[in-house]
């Protein structure tokens, strides 16, 4: 199953695998509503986790390829930042790099902390006025309300008896 990477309006980043961006947007809802944000495959993926002595699973890193394929793919004002600071070869690590390198890769994380501004009004309305009463009091992906509501009138449907034959 495809991977999608999910770029929220705060600048956060979530890795969902699912069978279309429409499963991604439904899986995703776990965190928060996507619809409207920017979601895209991803192609070299890997983490590498480590259980802590609480039985918990704690990131440890991210696999090579897998944070410069984010960075590029969701992050371009910090990608650029981030080729111009390490550019000449001087430098191999964040550590080193001298004050104004530093800065212009702060001032690149904050510029995409406020790049995405999600749009909801291109988004696909449900399809039925019980699914949109919903999604106004609720912020739920149309996905989830579609689903929702046509399997509560499946099962309503089905557990219908009518009075009689009409003759």
């Amino acid at each position: 199953m495809p991977l999608f990477l999910c770029r929220w309006p705060n600048g956060d980043c979530s890795v969902v695998s699912a069978r279309n961006t429409e499963g991604a947007i439904e899986e995703l809802d776990q965190v928060g509503n996507a619809e409207g944000c920017p979601i895209t495959p991803v192609h070299e993926f890997q983490i590498h986790l480590t259980l802590t002595d609480r039985d918990e699973l704690a990131l440890e890193r991210l696999g090579d390829g897998t944070g410069p394929e984010i960075i590029a793919c969701a992050y371009p004002a910090l990608d650029r930042a981030l080729a111009d600071a390490y550019s000449d070869g001087a430098f191999d690590n964040y550590e080193n790099l001298p004050p104004d390198r530093r800065a212009a890769i702060a001032r690149a994380v904050e510029e995409e902390r406020r790049r995405i501004d999600v749009d909801r009004s291109q988004t696909a309305e449900p399809l039925t006025e019980l699914g949109r009463d919903i999604k106004q009091q609720l912020d739920l992906p149309t996905v989830v309300i579609d689903r929702t509501v046509r399997h509560a009138a499946t099962t309503t449907l089905k557990r219908f008896k009518g009075r009689a034959k009409p003759s």
